[in-house]
């Protein structure tokens, strides 16, 4: 069984009041220390997401998230010496359905994709996230 994380959920769902407008969001303290216990790292002092998402014009139904994050990650503290990272991060996702990623395979094989439901929700919080733990341990 597969754990669903959501320290930082984010759900949207795409619908055309919501294409193309620029959106902004912060972590609450709440948040950014259960992301700090979820990737066990010391401390996350912020977390700011901005993005938009976009109609991908050559796949019907597809969308673009592109997204930005920011973080100062403390990752550890030794001898009064902390070992930090500032992330200034931009990634774009695709958002398809699981039946346009079958569908579309030779024209998604090269970008990152997430699945939305059926109610066309996704969570970028998540999707945020999992970017964000990436830069965190590159």
């Amino acid at each position: 069984m597969t754990q669903k994380w959501s320290e930082f959920s984010r759900v949207v769902e795409i619908k055309g009041s919501l294409l193309d407008k620029k959106f902004v969001t912060r972590a609450t303290p709440e948040e950014l220390a259960a992301l700090a216990n979820r990737f066990e790292v010391y401390k996350i002092d912020n977390l700011d997401l901005d993005y938009l998402i976009t109609e991908k014009s050559d796949i019907l139904g597809a969308y673009v998230l592109v997204a930005s994050i920011k973080s100062k990650v403390i990752k550890f503290i030794v001898e009064s010496k902390e070992e930090s990272a500032e992330i200034n991060e931009k990634f774009d996702v695709v958002l398809v359905t699981e039946d346009m990623a079958r569908n579309n395979y030779e024209e998604l094989k090269e970008f990152d994709i997430e699945v939305f439901d059926e109610d066309k929700r996704v969570d970028v919080g998540e999707i945020a996230s999992q970017y964000l733990s990436l830069c965190i341990f590159m």
